[in-house]
């Protein structure tokens, strides 16, 4: 523990956008020395991590074990999995790989996010595109296609997802190569024996606490001794563990340090809110015999509706799993059922917002994660469930589906009316795992706002936040391939190419 190593740049998790902005700042500035410090063990060759067929391999040490609150009044709460690993949720998810609209980023520039609009990430979008590998879900899955043409059968037109996410249906874009993921480790750091010589990567190291010189960061303190840092700290920890590291460090809402008795270096109300995330319930059933076997991943076909007669772009994003899996409520219902599928709507832009918050000062303590779904107060994220579960079920009745679905076993046909549904959304919602907006970017003069849009954090020097917990509001798709293009226009930021 009296080990100090000294950098010039210091980034904090190696996840999804982590391992971008180590790479491309150790590129971009050559002359500087830049370490890379990350929680859980290196990915490289290790095929659970690297291929995405063998997801399911992936064990308890790829993660770090959260469970979170989902409608606040009630007591259930539900896994909340977080990659533990040098790559993060990019070598943990599915690889659904869809830009969001161009409508969703400018909006960010809207609600005070300077310089960060549609035209502006679309530039580091192609950057990320340039070092991945893209390509459509594999075809052929009798299933999957059935899941289209049940679609096109009410009236929605098929569409390439690539570019595209106006409302239709269609496959997956990937971001794999064949079997082998195009995670942001993968893409960016493999081999690790031929990195930049500038750059350092530590891997299961845990950074317990930020380490100020009055109000500079100056390093973090950690399980393996003292990192120092001679330019800057960039926390790409993810939504719930940059807030985490940031609280346990004194800064943050000042009644909450109070209340764990940490001592408070600066105040800063919004660290730890404005938890976003997709919610979603499901309509699932059992097939009459087994589902075909998939190529990659479960998930190989969606849809995008709109639900909602005022919406401008889709407010539904579907994922169609050929799989059960649940993670709570209703498990009797599945007894002696051995094959099924998920038909999963999420509202794309949800306008509940949960916290974070820490239970301890105690680093190796999980935070509270309270997700606090289905609570804003228009009800606008029960009523888009309701519709999404209505389509749902129009769709199991269509000439291309309801072959292959023998009974619904969830909601359940004795769960009818729009009261019924939206109990049953109540008590069974989940997560689709897109946790984002924790410190969110803002204007200067926006109090809850926790980063400028130059990324630094608000009132501290030498400290800047590049991960999901700076978006301003969700994008209405599978999220990590935003979390890339905000690592790649990080670089920008902190190189100084821009600000």
């Amino acid at each position: 523990m009296n080990d100090v190593y000294s950098f010039d740049y210091l980034i904090i998790g190696g996840g999804a956008a982590g391992c971008i902005v180590a790479r491309r700042l150790a590129e971009e500035l050559p002359h500087t020395r830049v370490a890379l410090i990350e929680a859980g063990k290196s990915d490289e060759n290790d095929p659970s991590a690297t291929l995405l067929s063998r997801l399911d391999d992936q064990n308890d040490s790829y993660d770090w074990g959260y469970q979170a609150k989902t409608v606040r009044h009630l007591p259930h709460s539900l896994s909340y999995s977080r990659a533990r690993m040098l790559g993060g949720c990019a070598n943990h998810n599915d690889c659904a790989f869809i830009a969001p609209h161009p409508s969703d980023l400018d909006r960010w520039e809207s609600l005070g996010a300077r310089g960060w609009n549609s035209d502006t990430l679309a530039d580091a979008l192609s950057r990320v595109e340039n070092r991945l590998y893209i390509e459509p879900s594999p075809r052929g899955n009798e299933l999957s296609q059935a899941f289209i043409d049940g679609n096109i059968e009410l009236g929605l037109p098929q569409r390439e997802f690539r570019r595209s996410i106006e409302s239709g249906t269609g496959w997956f874009p990937l971001n794999v190569r064949g079997d082998f993921r195009q995670s942001s480790s993968i893409a960016y750091l493999h081999p690790l024996e031929q990195i930049p010589e500038n750059l350092s990567v530590f891997t299961e190291v845990s950074v317990q606490q930020l380490i100020f010189d009055e109000m500079t960061v100056i390093g973090v303190r950690t399980d393996n001794g003292i990192f120092k840092s001679q330019i800057e700290t960039v926390l790409c920890a993810g939504a719930i563990n940059t807030p985490q590291l940031l609280m346990l460090s004194g800064v943050g809402p000042v009644s909450h340090l109070n209340e764990i008795g940490i001592s408070v270096v600066h105040e800063l109300p919004g660290v730890g809110e404005n938890l976003i995330d997709h919610v979603a319930a499901n309509v699932c059933f059992e097939l009459k015999s087994p589902a075909p076997p998939w190529a990659l991943t479960p998930c190989e076909s969606t849809s995008l509706i709109k639900v909602d007669s005022s919406s401008q772009t889709p407010d539904v994003l579907f994922h169609f799993v050929m799989r059960l899996r649940e993670k709570y409520a209703g498990q009797k219902q599945f007894e002696g059922i051995s094959h099924g599928v998920k038909l999963s709507p999420n509202v794309a832009r949800p306008k509940s917002r949960g916290t974070v918050k820490l239970v301890s000062s105690d680093p190796t303590m999980a935070p509270e994660i309270d997700l606090n779904y289905l609570s804003d107060p228009e009800g606008y994220d029960r009523r888009i469930l309701l519709g999404g579960l209505q389509f749902a079920r129009r769709l199991t009745t269509t000439e291309a589906l309801s072959p292959y679905l023998k009974r619904e076993v969830l909601p359940g046909n004795d769960i009818q009316s729009d009261e019924a549904l939206l109990d049953y959304i109540e008590q069974t919602c989940e997560t689709v795992y897109h946790p984002c907006g924790t410190c969110a970017m803002g204007a200067e003069n926006n109090p809850n706002a926790v980063v400028s849009p130059d990324l630094r954090v608000k009132g501290i020097h030498g400290l800047r936040i590049a991960d999901a917990s700076v978006f301003p509001d969700m994008v209405p798709v599978n999220i990590c391939n935003t979390v890339m293009m905000v690592a790649e226009r990080a670089v920008d930021v902190i190189s100084g190419k821009e600000y």
